[in-house]
């Protein structure tokens, strides 16, 4: 019995195939949306973390200014005092669980140049010291780092990335090439090996001279980051005390004055991106349950227009013996096939553009199974609901009546 409703029920189907695709079309949408939204939601996050593993374990940031903050009071942290290079030294010396400073110096938006070829104003200038190689999550390709004696008397090297490699010195070896930046020529020691894009960033777009002449060029006083390793995970509670302590005295804070600056951990960051993360899938969520929605509306609708025509046909199954329960059945099966292929074609376009986005943009955007496995019995729930109403209407019909139907 069960197989002969299914055969009636997609021979009703796919005797429209127009009007069904139509109908579906809604639900189609809505279960695409979920899934691409689900795929980038993980891809974003999944970047995310890769961002903040290379701060390491024991590791936290200072800023001047909140790096993640709901406070518009943007004009107060503007005003606070810059943070500068040589606090790192200052806080490394007076901080007994910290083990290193590193200044994150980097300067957005300049141009090199060799000869009469030259990049974008685009490349970002690192400001590079004895540690910094070991937490930017660059390695070197061929070349080398620089020395200790390199960084300490600002002799004229630099390492470049693949991109501006790319630019100046397509067909030959960078390395003993010189650059120019700023008016001042480098030398260039080694080259970056390929990071590729992040977020639409070219992570290759870099060059790293020594901390000695980011100041240089760019100046002593400005405003950078630090990034502070304690000496294990279990150090860090101590050593973040020990750093607000030695950052108030350096910065002449009074008892009562309120920190004027940040210090951010890992957990801090990831709190924030999860919950920036929920706000996302909630709206995707909302865009995608809309869609639902008018395709449960739609499928609900066709099955309504679908009794109407098929009235003498609902008498004639009573007439031969079929009970109102039969017809209710035959009804709510095809709501359910309807909304079911509807949720295949759904998730097979949104996986299928999940992973073309994920190989050309080489950012991982695959979604996961259990979003898959929702985005089904969500299809399942939707056909039974939209297909509850026209079927018992369907099986209230009078066979009587229905034979005389025209």
């Amino acid at each position: 019995m069960i197989f002969d409703l299914l055969n009636i029920a997609i021979s009703s189907i796919f005797k429209n195939k127009m009007r069904s695709f139509l109908t579906m079309l809604g639900i189609i949408i809505g279960i695409m949306v979920i899934i691409l939204m689900q795929a980038a939601i993980e891809g974003f996050r999944s970047e995310i973390q890769k961002e903040i593993s290379k701060l390491g374990a024991n590791s936290y940031i200072i800023t001047k200014r909140p790096t993640m903050s709901n406070d518009n009071n943007w004009k107060k942290y503007w005003k606070r005092p810059n943070i500068t290079f040589g606090y790192a030294k200052q806080i490394e010396n007076s901080c007994e669980n910290v083990e290193i400073v590193i200044p994150l110096l980097r300067k957005w938006g300049q141009e090199v140049k060799s000869g009469n070829k030259k990049t974008e104003q685009k490349v970002v200038v690192n400001g590079a010291t004895q540690n910094w190689i070991k937490l930017s999550g660059f390695n070197i390709e061929s070349g080398r780092y620089f020395s200790s004696t390199e960084l300490n008397e600002g002799i004229d090297n630099i390492i470049i990335g693949k991109s501006v490699k790319d630019k100046l010195f397509e067909f030959i070896d960078p390395i003993d090439q010189y650059v120019f930046i700023n008016g001042i020529r480098f030398k260039i020691i080694g080259l970056f090996a390929e990071k590729g894009k992040s977020f639409g960033e070219d992570r290759d777009n870099i060059v790293a001279v020594s901390s000695f002449h980011f100041q240089r060029m760019f100046g002593k006083k400005k405003d950078i980051d630090l990034l502070v390793a304690a000496k294990d995970q279990e150090s860090i509670p101590k050593a973040i005390d020990e750093t607000i302590i030695a950052l108030r005295r350096i910065r002449n804070l009074k008892p009562d004055d309120e920190n004027d600056f940040e210090i951010t951990t890992k957990d801090d960051i990831n709190n924030k991106m999860n919950n920036i993360i929920g706000i996302i899938y909630l709206a995707a969520l909302s865009i995608g349950g809309m869609s639902l929605l008018v395709g449960s509306i739609g499928v609900m609708n066709i099955m309504l227009v679908s009794i109407t025509e098929r009235t003498r046909e609902i008498g004639l199954r009573r007439s031969v013996g079929a009970n109102r329960n039969n017809i209710m059945v035959q009804f709510l099966i095809e709501a359910v096939i309807l909304s079911l292929l509807g949720g295949i074609i759904g998730i097979g376009t949104g996986v299928g553009i999940a992973k073309l986005v994920s190989t050309f943009s080489k950012i991982s955007t695959v979604a996961p199974l259990w979003t898959i496995m929702t985005a089904f019995s969500f299809s399942v729930l939707i056909g039974l609901l939209a297909g509850i109403y026209p079927a018992i209407k369907a099986g209230k019909l009078n066979p009587i009546d229905a034979l005389r139907h025209e």
